[in-house]
């Protein structure tokens, strides 16, 4: 419609915790750890007349095979699927992720690390994503926290 902000539009996101297991899933190969009925780091917000939304999260983690994400669905006011995407996060040095990750975020639980870890250029969602259209902005700091900005465009 313009590239106009869609307002009451429902935007539901959820992620993975630090180590990379999401809440509504697992006891499978792919997700030892069995968290089919704890619901943790999923949230939802409905746009604002500027077509905006703000959820407050912990820095997702990441697990093998994929990069540090984030997926989001948006529903109409009426409860239909409009849009399913993910968001990627800015890589290499000095980032949020390679923070997060370092030896700075062992302080605050992140003991993974990088090693073994699937950068965006080799994920195959954001592989692709030559326009960057998936790709947010992260500012902040460890200490103070991150803000994660990015836009989506929807098909009215």
């Amino acid at each position: 419609a313009n590239c106009l902000p869609m307002q009451n539009r429902r935007v539901d996101v959820w992620h993975c915790d630090k180590d990379g297991y999401y809440s509504e899933y697992g006891g499978t190969a792919m997700q030892p750890a069995d968290f089919t009925a704890v619901h943790f780091l999923r949230g939802r917000q409905v746009t604002d007349a500027n077509g905006l939304v703000s959820f407050t999260s912990i820095f997702p983690g990441w697990y093998s095979g994929r990069a540090t994400h984030i997926h989001v669905h948006i529903y109409d006011a009426s409860g239909n699927s409009l849009l399913v995407t993910q968001i990627s996060f800015p890589e290499g040095s000095g980032s949020a992720v390679a923070t997060v990750n370092g030896s700075g975020g062992v302080a605050y639980g992140y003991t993974k690390g990088l090693t073994g870890y699937t950068y965006n250029a080799a994920d195959n969602i954001f592989n692709d994503d030559s326009a960057g259209i998936e790709l947010s902005s992260v500012s902040g700091s460890l200490t103070a926290g991150y803000i994660l900005t990015h836009t989506i465009n929807v098909s009215a």
